[in-house]
């Protein structure tokens, strides 16, 4: 039976813990350099600015500095980083703007219902309450080189986690229902509901492993190993949908069923491409 505090199996899971934070750091480099016309749009003034891009522009940069921040703490040059207030901090304003982005599209689609969009806002004002606990009472500090959270209320830890997973349930089944209200011959339907589905798949097995590994209490850390790809999985996956509705497509646009079409990034987008 494996020793998970024997503290040979700690060193070895700490180099592994930073050999996954920079293949994190080149992945999502990448992606963050790989889709970042939508930043050069808004500084050229190609893309007026609409205040669902606020979120979306948040989450993708404040996860860029959490993991570089992170890996400037394990770097061979000496760097002093704080890691509760910096890397801690931007890594949970990225997990609540990453939930944001979606919540934001489902607001868009249900503009006739008030009361539903109420509902949103609670649930939202939900979400970044956990988050807000959690990174008051959490504490993290730098172990082995790697910024780790090294004391945590579990139950807080938990609510996060499971919050988050009924939250997007709750947000795909609300997008669902009100693209069925809408004509469901297009592509741009189609493929709206496939985003949901997509979406939610990918961040609930995210936040599965991280309760799961949370729960076994294996070590300190097993349990947050998985944290910073569990993150970079769900934020590269919420500006996807994003950018999948920003994105111009000649499918829709030859698509003779569509009420609604897929116009370019410069000008304004009909109602079932919210963004």
């Amino acid at each position: 039976m494996v020793d998970w505090n024997d503290p040979d199996l700690e060193a070895k899971l700490g180099i592994l813990a930073v050999q996954l934070l920079y293949a994190i750091l080149g992945l999502y480099g990448w992606e963050y350099i790989r889709s970042s016309h939508v930043e050069i749009a808004l500084l050229r003034r190609q893309l007026p600015f609409r205040w669902p891009l606020l979120s979306y522009i948040t989450a993708r940069f404040s996860f860029l500095i959490a993991v570089i921040l992170q890996a400037t703490q394990c770097s061979p040059f000496y760097t002093i980083v704080d890691c509760q207030s910096e890397c801690f901090f931007w890594t949970n304003v990225a997990v609540g703007c990453s939930t944001t982005n979606l919540a934001i599209r489902t607001w868009l689609i249900w503009k006739t219902s008030d009361l539903l969009r109420l509902l949103l806002v609670f649930f939202s004002l939900g979400h970044w309450t956990l988050l807000a606990l959690f990174l008051a009472t959490a504490r993290a500090s730098t172990i082995n080189g790697v910024c780790m959270i090294s004391f945590v209320n579990p139950v807080y830890a938990s609510a996060v986690v499971i919050y988050g997973m009924l939250y997007d349930l709750a947000l795909l089944v609300f997008t669902v229902i009100g693209l069925l209200r809408m004509p469901s011959s297009s592509t741009l339907w189609k493929t709206l509901v496939k985003q949901g589905v997509v979406y939610f798949i990918i961040n609930f097995l995210a936040n599965l492993i991280l309760l799961g590994l949370n729960r076994l209490n294996l070590n300190f850390i097993m349990n947050v190993i998985f944290g910073t790809p569990g993150m970079c999985t769900c934020t590269i996956a919420s500006n996807q949908v994003v950018l999948s509705l920003l994105r111009p497509s000649s499918s829709y646009e030859s698509d003779s069923t569509s009420s609604a079409k897929v116009h370019p990034l410069t000008t304004d987008v009909a109602v079932a491409a919210p963004w």
